[in-house]
């Protein structure tokens, strides 16, 4: 009885938790900017789980620059899925793990699962420009190739991109010519949240470091304008709270995709999230983003490509 009486208690508690959340990011609004970010890194890191699961592997190398770092985050038990997840940052920042607390949490909350997660960084701009991030999720996914091969994974290996990491993610998937060569591996399902995926001027001043300043040379290092028939299942995703210019590139890739597919992608909308709450609020007690990750997930294992 008294078990019961604490779940509910803890069940409420929760409610008020992720209510209060809610209610404040309603407040920040639509403005996205390092206010905005570091104040929904206040609303989340207090209420995370960041727990270690099973083994975990920090700083590994898979290429020459100091950037070329991953973190892999092993389950117990045998692996569901391979997750490489691709953090953002506005391609002039951004880390796997600044601070021990994001994303790590990703990390964390992938392995709760039963996932294998991986977490790279990337070269950033201004110092690497167009096409590094993608030619680095190329050697990053060759390394994870290697790494499977090692421990006999045959598991299902899904990509996973958030804001300027989604750009670099749908990059690899469409541009043969920023990817620099045939892809490292097959995958079997991805997830883009949140990305920039048509690069137009004016550019706010990160994207504009990383896809330069000659304007002529945006469509073709733009991801969209490389979009092509998938087999492969793709999810999309967008915040509510997303700037709309932000917004407006995950829609104009829905429709692009749904063209060339003949049926639209799967898309969900994280009603009340802002740009970067949606994967800050992973290993929270606010799980809708989380369940609709899962619910994706759970697809790509049960029906690999």
């Amino acid at each position: 009885m008294k078990a019961l009486e604490q779940d509910n208690t803890n069940t409420k508690n929760n409610a008020n938790t992720v209510a209060d959340i809610e209610r404040q990011l309603a407040a920040f609004g639509t403005v996205f900017d390092g206010e905005v970010l570091a104040a929904t890194r206040a609303l989340y890191r207090p209420l995370l789980d960041l727990t270690p699961v099973g083994a975990e592997q920090l700083d590994q190398v898979y290429g020459p620059h100091e950037r070329h770092r991953l973190d892999v985050y092993r389950p117990t038990g045998q692996s569901r899925a391979t997750v490489v997840y691709v953090h953002g940052g506005g391609f002039v920042a951004g880390d796997k793990n600044g601070d021990g607390v994001y994303y790590r949490n990703v990390g964390c909350w992938l392995a709760r699962q039963g996932f294998t997660a991986i977490l790279p960084n990337y070269r950033l701009a201004p110092a690497h420009g167009w096409p590094a991030g993608t030619q680095d999720l190329q050697s990053v996914l060759q390394w994870v190739h290697k790494d499977r091969l090692a421990n006999g994974d045959t598991a299902p290996l899904v990509l996973w991109g958030q804001s300027a990491g989604a750009c670099h993610v749908a990059s690899w998937l469409f541009d043969d010519a920023a990817r620099g060569a045939a892809p490292a591996v097959n995958v079997d399902g991805v997830l883009l949240m949140s990305g920039l995926y048509r690069a137009e001027a004016p550019l706010p001043a990160g994207p504009k470091a990383y896809f330069g300043d000659d304007t002529a040379l945006y469509p073709q290092r733009s991801p969209l304008s490389h979009v092509r028939a998938l087999d492969t299942p793709l999810w999309l995703a967008v915040a509510e709270l997303d700037p709309g210019w932000i917004a407006e590139q995950t829609y104009a890739l829905a429709q692009s995709m749904t063209r060339v597919n003949g049926k639209s992608p799967p898309f969900v909308f994280n009603r009340g999230h802002n740009h970067v709450s949606t994967v800050q609020s992973l290993g929270s007690p606010q799980q809708d983003v989380a369940n609709e990750v899962l619910r994706f997930l759970a697809s790509v294992v049960d029906h690999p490509v």
